[in-house]
């Protein structure tokens, strides 16, 4: 399994996170009456906005309208939030699996660690589920992971989000003891 976020997943983020608005489509060379390097491969041209307009959209997902004064508000994500928002997701599982936490700081030496990215709808439902590093050497781990946040869900719903924004993304590292114990980075209490 590759270490890279598939392309949908990276798709749904930008547009998500960064309200993207839709490009129209360039002018034609004929219809603009003049002659341009039309012959040049659209891969080599590094404009950004180029690079957004191959990005394809998931079939019934609403994506945000983009608007620069929605609300008032500019483009920049507010970290407070987003901290805050971790937080309150990691108190969820910790919450939920109070039995499974691993007490005190953890050992030197753990028996994984993964870093799992999820995809959350306004209402705290997972939408989507991407490991961004899977503990390679421990392959029973990230299923066992995986169970344990979907019984988890639905998450606490995002109060951050903006006008017109369906998702947020929730990324955790998950610090696995041999026990079968965890802790989270957000809540983790450190290792001896």
């Amino acid at each position: 399994m590759s270490d890279r976020p598939s392309p949908s997943l990276l798709s749904r983020l930008w547009h998500t996170l960064f309200r993207i608005p839709r490009k129209a489509p360039a002018p034609t060379n004929a219809a603009a009456g003049r002659d341009t390097n039309a012959a040049r491969p659209a891969e080599q041209d590094d404009d950004q906005d180029s690079y957004l307009s191959v990005l394809t959209e998931l079939p019934g997902m609403r994506m945000p309208a983009w608007s620069p004064q929605a609300d008032g508000q500019d483009s920049v994500l507010n970290p407070v939030a987003d901290e805050a928002y971790r937080k309150r997701c990691a108190q969820h599982l910790y919450d939920r699996y109070a039995e499974r936490i691993y007490p005190g700081m953890l050992p030197p030496m753990l028996y994984a660690i993964g870093v799992l990215e999820l995809l959350l709808d306004e209402d705290g439902h997972i939408q989507d589920m991407n490991w961004m590093r899977e503990p390679a050497q421990a392959q029973e781990v990230p299923p066992q992971i995986e169970a344990l946040v979907q019984a988890a869900a639905p998450f606490p719903a995002p109060q951050h989000l903006r006008h017109g924004e369906v998702m947020v993304s929730y990324t955790e590292t998950w610090l696995w003891d041999a026990s079968g114990k965890f802790q989270l980075h957000t809540l983790s209490e450190g290792q001896q």
